[in-house]
Protein backbone atom coordinates (compact mmCIF):
# COMPACT_ATOMS: atom_id res chain seq x y z
CA UNK A 1 0.00 0.00 0.00
CA UNK A 2 1.32 3.62 -1.21
CA UNK A 3 1.62 6.17 1.38
CA UNK A 4 -1.40 7.91 -0.12
CA UNK A 5 -3.52 5.20 0.15
CA UNK A 6 -2.54 4.67 3.55
CA UNK A 7 -2.50 8.47 4.67
CA UNK A 8 -6.66 8.59 3.08
CA UNK A 9 -7.03 4.97 5.10
CA UNK A 10 -5.95 7.29 8.15
CA UNK A 11 -8.35 9.72 7.87
CA UNK A 12 -11.39 7.72 6.67
CA UNK A 13 -10.52 5.28 10.12
CA UNK A 14 -10.06 8.54 12.71
CA UNK A 15 -11.90 8.39 15.37
CA UNK A 16 -13.88 5.28 14.51
CA UNK A 17 -11.19 2.57 16.44
CA UNK A 18 -13.94 2.44 19.55
CA UNK A 19 -16.89 1.52 17.78
CA UNK A 20 -18.42 -1.83 17.26
CA UNK A 21 -18.06 -2.84 13.28
CA UNK A 22 -21.51 -2.04 12.25
CA UNK A 23 -21.34 1.54 13.63
CA UNK A 24 -17.73 2.51 12.61
CA UNK A 25 -18.51 1.39 9.09
CA UNK A 26 -20.87 4.73 9.48
CA UNK A 27 -19.11 6.63 10.76
CA UNK A 28 -16.22 5.87 8.61
CA UNK A 29 -18.29 6.56 5.55
CA UNK A 30 -19.39 10.33 7.81
CA UNK A 31 -15.09 10.30 7.21
CA UNK A 32 -15.29 9.88 4.07
CA UNK A 33 -17.80 12.43 2.63
CA UNK A 34 -16.30 15.43 5.05
CA UNK A 35 -13.27 14.45 3.17
CA UNK A 36 -16.00 14.87 -0.28
CA UNK A 37 -17.01 18.46 1.02
CA UNK A 38 -13.54 19.84 1.70
CA UNK A 39 -12.61 18.87 -2.06
CA UNK A 40 -15.63 20.03 -3.29
CA UNK A 41 -15.48 23.42 -1.06
CA UNK A 42 -11.62 23.73 -3.12
CA UNK A 43 -12.97 22.98 -6.43
CA UNK A 44 -16.29 25.51 -6.26
CA UNK A 45 -14.34 28.29 -5.15
CA UNK A 46 -12.16 27.68 -7.60
CA UNK A 47 -14.93 27.65 -10.50
CA UNK A 48 -16.47 30.81 -9.31
CA UNK A 49 -13.06 32.25 -9.05
CA UNK A 50 -12.61 31.51 -12.69
CA UNK A 51 -16.09 32.37 -13.90
CA UNK A 52 -16.53 35.87 -12.03
CA UNK A 53 -13.71 37.35 -9.90
CA UNK A 54 -15.01 40.46 -9.51
CA UNK A 55 -18.61 39.32 -8.65
CA UNK A 56 -18.03 36.22 -6.56
CA UNK A 57 -14.58 36.71 -5.08
CA UNK A 58 -16.09 37.23 -1.49
CA UNK A 59 -18.06 33.73 -1.98
CA UNK A 60 -14.80 32.63 -3.31
CA UNK A 61 -12.64 33.94 0.06
CA UNK A 62 -15.74 32.26 2.06
CA UNK A 63 -15.63 29.21 0.44
CA UNK A 64 -11.67 28.68 1.01
CA UNK A 65 -12.72 30.48 4.74
CA UNK A 66 -14.80 27.63 6.35
CA UNK A 67 -12.70 24.97 4.56
CA UNK A 68 -10.36 24.10 7.86
CA UNK A 69 -13.52 23.77 10.01
CA UNK A 70 -14.32 20.22 8.11
CA UNK A 71 -10.98 19.61 9.87
CA UNK A 72 -12.40 18.99 12.71
CA UNK A 73 -15.31 16.61 12.12
CA UNK A 74 -13.42 13.16 12.82
CA UNK A 75 -12.95 14.50 16.71
CA UNK A 76 -16.70 14.67 17.29
CA UNK A 77 -16.46 10.71 17.00
CA UNK A 78 -14.71 10.70 20.43
CA UNK A 79 -17.97 12.72 21.77
CA UNK A 80 -20.70 9.71 20.42
CA UNK A 81 -21.83 7.82 17.33
CA UNK A 82 -24.01 10.96 16.37
CA UNK A 83 -21.42 13.70 17.51
CA UNK A 84 -20.17 14.40 13.81
CA UNK A 85 -22.47 13.99 11.92
CA UNK A 86 -24.70 15.98 13.83
CA UNK A 87 -21.85 18.62 13.61
CA UNK A 88 -21.43 18.67 9.81
CA UNK A 89 -24.71 19.11 9.53
CA UNK A 90 -24.25 22.57 11.36
CA UNK A 91 -21.50 23.64 9.71
CA UNK A 92 -22.71 23.20 6.19
CA UNK A 93 -26.10 24.99 7.37
CA UNK A 94 -24.35 27.79 8.42
CA UNK A 95 -21.59 27.91 5.49
CA UNK A 96 -25.00 27.92 3.61
CA UNK A 97 -26.52 30.79 4.94
CA UNK A 98 -23.31 32.85 4.52
CA UNK A 99 -22.85 32.26 1.02
CA UNK A 100 -26.89 32.76 0.40
CA UNK A 101 -26.05 36.51 2.17
CA UNK A 102 -23.08 36.94 0.41
CA UNK A 103 -24.61 36.37 -3.26
CA UNK A 104 -28.38 36.13 -2.87
CA UNK A 105 -30.98 33.91 -3.35
CA UNK A 106 -31.15 34.03 -7.08
CA UNK A 107 -27.59 31.69 -7.31
CA UNK A 108 -29.92 28.82 -5.56
CA UNK A 109 -26.98 28.87 -3.17
CA UNK A 110 -29.69 27.90 -0.56
CA UNK A 111 -30.81 24.59 -2.35
CA UNK A 112 -28.07 23.17 -0.74
CA UNK A 113 -29.46 23.31 2.41
CA UNK A 114 -32.07 20.49 0.79
CA UNK A 115 -29.11 17.90 0.67
CA UNK A 116 -27.90 18.29 3.22
CA UNK A 117 -30.73 16.84 4.60
CA UNK A 118 -29.55 13.36 2.99
CA UNK A 119 -27.03 13.18 5.99
CA UNK A 120 -29.87 11.73 7.81
CA UNK A 121 -28.36 8.26 6.90
CA UNK A 122 -25.41 9.28 9.09
CA UNK A 123 -27.53 8.66 12.11
CA UNK A 124 -28.09 5.75 12.05
CA UNK A 125 -31.81 3.93 13.49
CA UNK A 126 -31.00 4.60 17.10
CA UNK A 127 -30.50 8.59 16.23
CA UNK A 128 -33.36 8.79 13.92
CA UNK A 129 -35.43 11.06 15.81
CA UNK A 130 -32.94 13.89 15.83
CA UNK A 131 -32.43 13.42 11.93
CA UNK A 132 -35.59 13.97 11.25
CA UNK A 133 -35.99 16.92 13.03
CA UNK A 134 -32.81 18.15 11.41
CA UNK A 135 -34.61 17.49 8.12
CA UNK A 136 -37.16 20.03 9.56
CA UNK A 137 -34.90 22.70 10.26
CA UNK A 138 -33.11 22.77 7.56
CA UNK A 139 -36.55 22.41 5.14
CA UNK A 140 -37.68 25.86 7.27
CA UNK A 141 -33.88 27.40 6.77
CA UNK A 142 -34.80 26.87 3.28
CA UNK A 143 -38.31 28.50 3.36
CA UNK A 144 -37.11 31.55 5.47
CA UNK A 145 -33.99 32.27 2.87
CA UNK A 146 -36.48 31.69 -0.24
CA UNK A 147 -38.68 34.61 1.25
CA UNK A 148 -36.60 36.82 3.37
CA UNK A 149 -33.13 36.95 1.45
CA UNK A 150 -32.39 39.23 -1.10
CA UNK A 151 -32.23 38.26 -4.68
CA UNK A 152 -29.36 40.11 -4.93
CA UNK A 153 -26.59 41.75 -3.26
CA UNK A 154 -24.17 44.34 -3.39
CA UNK A 155 -21.19 41.49 -1.84
CA UNK A 156 -21.73 39.75 -5.18
CA UNK A 157 -22.75 41.77 -8.61
CA UNK A 158 -23.34 39.44 -10.43
CA UNK A 159 -25.62 38.94 -13.68
CA UNK A 160 -29.29 37.06 -13.66
CA UNK A 161 -27.59 35.00 -16.42
CA UNK A 162 -24.54 33.60 -14.28
CA UNK A 163 -27.26 33.56 -10.98
CA UNK A 164 -29.06 31.34 -13.47
CA UNK A 165 -26.33 29.34 -14.16
CA UNK A 166 -25.05 29.13 -10.74
CA UNK A 167 -28.88 28.33 -9.41
CA UNK A 168 -28.91 25.32 -12.02
CA UNK A 169 -25.35 23.81 -10.55
CA UNK A 170 -27.13 24.12 -7.18
CA UNK A 171 -30.67 21.77 -8.55
CA UNK A 172 -28.57 19.15 -10.49
CA UNK A 173 -25.72 19.25 -7.35
CA UNK A 174 -28.65 18.52 -5.27
CA UNK A 175 -30.25 15.77 -7.13
CA UNK A 176 -27.08 14.21 -7.28
CA UNK A 177 -25.87 14.39 -4.07
CA UNK A 178 -29.47 13.28 -2.40
CA UNK A 179 -29.49 9.87 -5.33
CA UNK A 180 -25.88 9.28 -3.86
CA UNK A 181 -27.54 9.16 -0.49
CA UNK A 182 -30.05 6.94 -1.57
CA UNK A 183 -28.12 4.75 -2.94
CA UNK A 184 -25.51 4.53 0.18
CA UNK A 185 -28.41 3.48 2.16
CA UNK A 186 -29.56 1.00 0.02
CA UNK A 187 -26.45 -0.52 0.01
CA UNK A 188 -25.54 -0.40 3.55
CA UNK A 189 -29.06 -2.14 4.07
CA UNK A 190 -27.94 -4.96 1.37
CA UNK A 191 -24.91 -4.61 3.62
CA UNK A 192 -26.45 -5.77 6.77
CA UNK A 193 -29.11 -8.29 4.93
CA UNK A 194 -26.10 -10.09 3.29
CA UNK A 195 -24.52 -10.08 6.55
CA UNK A 196 -27.33 -11.47 8.12
CA UNK A 197 -27.84 -14.05 5.66
CA UNK A 198 -24.17 -14.88 6.34
CA UNK A 199 -25.01 -15.30 9.88
CA UNK A 200 -28.14 -17.08 9.45
CA UNK A 201 -26.20 -19.74 6.77
CA UNK A 202 -23.66 -20.10 9.48
CA UNK A 203 -25.88 -20.89 12.54
CA UNK A 204 -27.76 -23.33 10.29
CA UNK A 205 -24.31 -25.50 8.96
CA UNK A 206 -23.48 -25.24 12.64
CA UNK A 207 -26.96 -26.74 13.40
CA UNK A 208 -26.80 -29.55 10.65
CA UNK A 209 -23.45 -30.29 12.00
CA UNK A 210 -24.60 -30.96 15.21
CA UNK A 211 -27.47 -32.93 15.05
CA UNK A 212 -29.46 -35.24 11.82
CA UNK A 213 -31.26 -32.23 9.56
CA UNK A 214 -35.31 -33.97 10.30
CA UNK A 215 -34.37 -33.10 13.94
CA UNK A 216 -32.74 -29.74 13.21
CA UNK A 217 -36.46 -29.19 11.45
CA UNK A 218 -38.16 -30.01 14.24
CA UNK A 219 -36.11 -27.86 16.75
CA UNK A 220 -36.52 -24.58 14.72
CA UNK A 221 -40.21 -25.31 14.24
CA UNK A 222 -40.85 -26.34 18.24
CA UNK A 223 -37.72 -25.17 20.02
CA UNK A 224 -39.08 -25.66 23.25
CA UNK A 225 -40.57 -29.11 22.80
CA UNK A 226 -38.96 -32.22 23.83
CA UNK A 227 -37.77 -34.42 21.75
CA UNK A 228 -37.37 -37.87 22.11
CA UNK A 229 -38.38 -40.89 19.17
CA UNK A 230 -39.04 -44.84 20.10
CA UNK A 231 -37.33 -47.10 17.01
CA UNK A 232 -38.22 -50.84 17.17
CA UNK A 233 -34.65 -51.64 15.06
CA UNK A 234 -31.72 -50.03 15.10
CA UNK A 235 -27.87 -50.84 14.18
CA UNK A 236 -25.38 -49.70 16.60
CA UNK A 237 -21.70 -49.81 15.46
CA UNK A 238 -18.94 -48.32 18.19
CA UNK A 239 -15.05 -48.15 16.96
CA UNK A 240 -12.10 -48.19 19.13
CA UNK A 241 -8.55 -47.21 18.23
CA UNK A 242 -6.18 -49.46 19.31
CA UNK A 243 -3.30 -48.74 21.74
CA UNK A 244 -4.49 -45.09 21.55
CA UNK A 245 -3.64 -44.03 24.79
CA UNK A 246 0.36 -44.84 24.96
CA UNK A 247 0.30 -43.11 21.34
CA UNK A 248 -1.40 -40.02 22.83
CA UNK A 249 1.69 -40.11 25.52
CA UNK A 250 4.29 -39.98 23.14
CA UNK A 251 2.99 -37.25 20.91
CA UNK A 252 2.47 -33.90 20.85
CA UNK A 253 -1.40 -32.44 21.89
CA UNK A 254 -1.48 -30.68 18.32
CA UNK A 255 -0.44 -34.07 16.80
CA UNK A 256 -2.72 -35.95 18.86
CA UNK A 257 -5.66 -34.02 17.32
CA UNK A 258 -4.35 -34.26 13.79
CA UNK A 259 -4.17 -38.06 14.13
CA UNK A 260 -7.84 -38.37 15.60
CA UNK A 261 -9.13 -35.54 13.40
CA UNK A 262 -7.66 -36.99 10.32
CA UNK A 263 -9.10 -40.74 11.10
CA UNK A 264 -12.60 -39.60 12.25
CA UNK A 265 -12.72 -37.42 9.34
CA UNK A 266 -12.23 -40.23 6.86
CA UNK A 267 -15.54 -42.46 9.42
CA UNK A 268 -17.26 -39.11 8.43
CA UNK A 269 -17.15 -40.04 5.24
CA UNK A 270 -17.60 -43.36 5.18
CA UNK A 271 -20.76 -42.06 7.19
CA UNK A 272 -22.15 -39.97 4.39
CA UNK A 273 -21.64 -42.66 1.85
CA UNK A 274 -23.70 -45.06 3.64
CA UNK A 275 -26.54 -42.77 4.48
CA UNK A 276 -25.37 -43.19 8.70
CA UNK A 277 -26.07 -41.08 11.27
CA UNK A 278 -22.61 -40.32 13.20
CA UNK A 279 -23.97 -39.85 16.94
CA UNK A 280 -20.72 -39.15 18.45
CA UNK A 281 -17.11 -39.48 19.82
CA UNK A 282 -15.84 -40.19 22.97
CA UNK A 283 -12.14 -40.19 23.14
CA UNK A 284 -10.48 -42.63 20.61
CA UNK A 285 -14.48 -43.82 20.08
CA UNK A 286 -16.39 -43.72 17.13
CA UNK A 287 -20.19 -44.14 17.15
CA UNK A 288 -22.71 -44.59 14.22
CA UNK A 289 -25.88 -45.51 13.98
CA UNK A 290 -28.17 -46.41 11.52
CA UNK A 291 -31.99 -46.92 10.99
CA UNK A 292 -32.29 -43.34 13.06
CA UNK A 293 -33.36 -40.64 13.12
CA UNK A 294 -35.22 -41.95 9.73
CA UNK A 295 -36.49 -45.74 9.82
CA UNK A 296 -34.85 -47.52 6.48
CA UNK A 297 -34.43 -50.46 5.45
CA UNK A 298 -31.27 -52.60 5.24
CA UNK A 299 -29.48 -50.09 7.62
CA UNK A 300 -28.12 -52.99 9.16
CA UNK A 301 -25.87 -53.75 5.79
CA UNK A 302 -25.38 -50.01 5.44
CA UNK A 303 -23.83 -50.63 8.59
CA UNK A 304 -21.99 -53.50 8.29
CA UNK A 305 -20.13 -52.41 4.37
CA UNK A 306 -19.02 -48.86 6.36
CA UNK A 307 -16.87 -51.64 9.33
CA UNK A 308 -15.55 -53.05 6.66
CA UNK A 309 -14.78 -50.16 4.70
CA UNK A 310 -13.23 -48.64 8.39
CA UNK A 311 -11.18 -51.24 8.10
CA UNK A 312 -9.71 -51.01 4.74
CA UNK A 313 -9.38 -47.00 5.95
CA UNK A 314 -6.99 -47.23 8.81
CA UNK A 315 -4.61 -49.48 6.92
CA UNK A 316 -4.90 -47.39 4.12
CA UNK A 317 -3.78 -44.69 6.70
CA UNK A 318 -1.07 -46.56 8.64
CA UNK A 319 0.64 -46.91 4.97
CA UNK A 320 0.34 -44.02 3.63
CA UNK A 321 -0.32 -41.06 6.46
CA UNK A 322 0.83 -42.65 9.71
CA UNK A 323 3.62 -44.58 8.62
CA UNK A 324 2.96 -46.95 11.64
CA UNK A 325 0.57 -49.50 12.80
CA UNK A 326 -3.22 -48.88 12.88
CA UNK A 327 -6.07 -50.80 13.85
CA UNK A 328 -9.11 -50.71 15.36
CA UNK A 329 -11.79 -52.81 17.13
CA UNK A 330 -15.62 -52.84 16.22
CA UNK A 331 -18.50 -53.93 17.46
CA UNK A 332 -22.07 -54.44 16.57
CA UNK A 333 -25.38 -54.98 17.46
CA UNK A 334 -28.92 -54.53 16.51
CA UNK A 335 -32.16 -54.10 18.79
CA UNK A 336 -34.74 -51.04 19.91
CA UNK A 337 -33.49 -47.68 20.89
CA UNK A 338 -34.42 -44.82 22.06
CA UNK A 339 -33.25 -41.38 20.39
CA UNK A 340 -33.56 -37.55 21.17
CA UNK A 341 -32.00 -34.05 21.89
CA UNK A 342 -30.65 -33.05 25.63
CA UNK A 343 -29.40 -30.18 27.00
CA UNK A 344 -30.45 -26.28 26.63
CA UNK A 345 -27.08 -24.23 25.58
CA UNK A 346 -25.25 -27.14 23.60
CA UNK A 347 -27.63 -28.94 22.34
CA UNK A 348 -26.83 -32.90 21.62
CA UNK A 349 -28.46 -35.41 19.86
CA UNK A 350 -27.83 -39.09 21.06
CA UNK A 351 -29.40 -42.74 21.53
CA UNK A 352 -29.64 -44.69 24.98
CA UNK A 353 -30.90 -48.33 25.64
CA UNK A 354 -29.56 -51.91 25.70
CA UNK A 355 -28.86 -52.10 22.33
CA UNK A 356 -26.33 -49.14 22.91
CA UNK A 357 -24.77 -50.38 25.68
CA UNK A 358 -24.43 -53.72 23.60
CA UNK A 359 -22.87 -52.48 21.09
CA UNK A 360 -20.62 -50.59 23.32
CA UNK A 361 -19.22 -54.24 24.89
CA UNK A 362 -19.29 -55.86 21.33
CA UNK A 363 -16.15 -53.16 20.64
CA UNK A 364 -14.51 -53.99 24.36
CA UNK A 365 -14.51 -57.41 24.11
CA UNK A 366 -13.73 -57.57 20.83
CA UNK A 367 -10.31 -58.34 18.80
CA UNK A 368 -7.50 -55.89 17.28
CA UNK A 369 -8.48 -55.30 13.50
CA UNK A 370 -11.80 -57.24 13.52
CA UNK A 371 -15.52 -56.62 13.55
CA UNK A 372 -17.50 -58.26 16.27
CA UNK A 373 -21.14 -58.85 15.66
CA UNK A 374 -24.06 -60.56 17.97
CA UNK A 375 -26.27 -62.69 16.69
CA UNK A 376 -29.05 -60.07 16.32
CA UNK A 377 -27.01 -58.34 14.51
CA UNK A 378 -25.75 -61.06 11.59
CA UNK A 379 -29.63 -62.16 11.03
CA UNK A 380 -30.24 -58.12 10.56
CA UNK A 381 -27.17 -58.15 8.20
CA UNK A 382 -28.31 -60.95 6.37
CA UNK A 383 -26.65 -63.67 4.27
CA UNK A 384 -24.47 -61.49 1.40
CA UNK A 385 -21.66 -60.90 3.60
CA UNK A 386 -19.59 -63.68 5.64
CA UNK A 387 -19.03 -64.19 9.08
CA UNK A 388 -17.09 -66.28 11.37
CA UNK A 389 -18.75 -67.92 14.20
CA UNK A 390 -16.63 -67.09 18.00
CA UNK A 391 -18.78 -68.87 20.27
CA UNK A 392 -20.77 -68.06 23.16
CA UNK A 393 -19.19 -65.45 25.49
CA UNK A 394 -20.34 -64.09 29.02
CA UNK A 395 -21.37 -60.63 28.46
CA UNK A 396 -21.98 -58.90 31.62
CA UNK A 397 -24.98 -57.52 32.25
CA UNK A 398 -26.34 -59.54 29.28
CA UNK A 399 -25.35 -63.68 30.10
CA UNK A 400 -24.49 -66.63 27.44
CA UNK A 401 -24.15 -64.58 23.68
CA UNK A 402 -23.21 -66.10 20.92
CA UNK A 403 -20.73 -63.68 18.79
CA UNK A 404 -19.66 -63.71 15.43
CA UNK A 405 -16.41 -61.82 13.20
CA UNK A 406 -17.83 -60.06 10.33
CA UNK A 407 -14.98 -61.00 7.93
CA UNK A 408 -16.07 -59.60 4.45
CA UNK A 409 -18.96 -59.90 1.68
CA UNK A 410 -20.47 -63.43 0.58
Amino acid sequence: MNLAARLLTRIIDYGTETYPKSVARRLKQVNGFNLFLVLAYVAFAAFYALVDWNGLKLLSAAIVALVPFFFLTPFFHRLGDAAASTYLVFHLTNSFLVFCAIVGTAAGVHYWLLAAGALVVFFGTKRIHIALLMVCCLAGLFLLVDFRLPRFTEYAPISPTLAAVMKSLAVVGEALIVAGFVYLALRMAEGAESELEREYDRSENLLLNLMPTSIAARLKEHPDAIIADHFDAVTILFADIVDFTPRAGRLAPNEVVRFLNKVFSEFDKLAQKHGLEKIKTIGDAYMVAGGMPETREGHATAIAEMALDMLAVTARLATTEFHEELAVRIGIHTGPAVAGVIGTRKLFYDVWGDTVNTASRMESLGSTGRIQVTDEAKLAIGNSFVFERRGTVEIKGKGQMLLHYLVGKA
